[in-house]
Protein backbone atom coordinates (compact mmCIF):
# COMPACT_ATOMS: atom_id res chain seq x y z
CA UNK A 1 0.00 0.00 0.00
CA UNK A 2 0.85 3.47 -0.87
CA UNK A 3 0.71 6.51 1.78
CA UNK A 4 -0.24 9.94 0.82
CA UNK A 5 -0.73 13.18 1.94
CA UNK A 6 -3.36 15.92 1.20
CA UNK A 7 -4.82 19.06 1.38
CA UNK A 8 -8.17 19.00 1.41
CA UNK A 9 -9.83 21.99 -1.00
CA UNK A 10 -12.16 22.66 1.74
CA UNK A 11 -10.55 22.97 5.09
CA UNK A 12 -7.11 23.19 3.78
CA UNK A 13 -5.91 20.37 5.97
CA UNK A 14 -3.69 17.68 5.38
CA UNK A 15 -5.71 13.99 4.93
CA UNK A 16 -3.89 10.57 4.31
CA UNK A 17 -4.83 8.36 2.26
CA UNK A 18 -3.37 4.60 1.12
CA UNK A 19 -3.97 3.17 -2.41
CA UNK A 20 -2.59 -0.12 -3.92
CA UNK A 21 0.95 0.60 -5.46
CA UNK A 22 0.49 -0.54 -8.72
CA UNK A 23 3.02 -0.08 -11.00
CA UNK A 24 0.74 -0.68 -14.19
CA UNK A 25 -1.45 2.32 -13.11
CA UNK A 26 -1.95 5.33 -15.47
CA UNK A 27 -0.65 8.50 -14.65
CA UNK A 28 -4.59 9.82 -15.50
CA UNK A 29 -6.05 7.52 -13.42
CA UNK A 30 -7.73 8.89 -10.73
CA UNK A 31 -10.32 7.34 -7.33
CA UNK A 32 -13.06 8.79 -5.53
CA UNK A 33 -11.90 9.06 -1.94
CA UNK A 34 -13.81 10.03 0.74
CA UNK A 35 -12.58 12.93 2.99
CA UNK A 36 -12.24 12.74 6.54
CA UNK A 37 -11.54 16.31 7.15
CA UNK A 38 -14.79 17.50 5.01
CA UNK A 39 -17.10 14.79 4.37
CA UNK A 40 -16.96 15.45 0.85
CA UNK A 41 -15.81 13.24 -2.19
CA UNK A 42 -12.44 13.94 -3.61
CA UNK A 43 -10.51 12.52 -6.73
CA UNK A 44 -6.95 11.84 -5.86
CA UNK A 45 -4.55 10.38 -8.90
CA UNK A 46 -3.68 7.16 -7.61
CA UNK A 47 0.18 7.10 -8.97
CA UNK A 48 1.10 10.69 -7.95
CA UNK A 49 -0.97 11.43 -4.73
CA UNK A 50 -2.29 14.49 -5.91
CA UNK A 51 -6.10 16.21 -6.32
CA UNK A 52 -7.62 16.53 -9.66
CA UNK A 53 -7.03 20.15 -10.46
CA UNK A 54 -4.40 20.43 -7.84
CA UNK A 55 -1.61 22.50 -9.12
CA UNK A 56 1.80 20.68 -9.13
CA UNK A 57 3.69 22.12 -5.67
Amino acid sequence: MAHFIFRCPATSLNVQHQTDDNPDISENEYVGVMCPACTNMHLLNRKTGKLLGQDGE
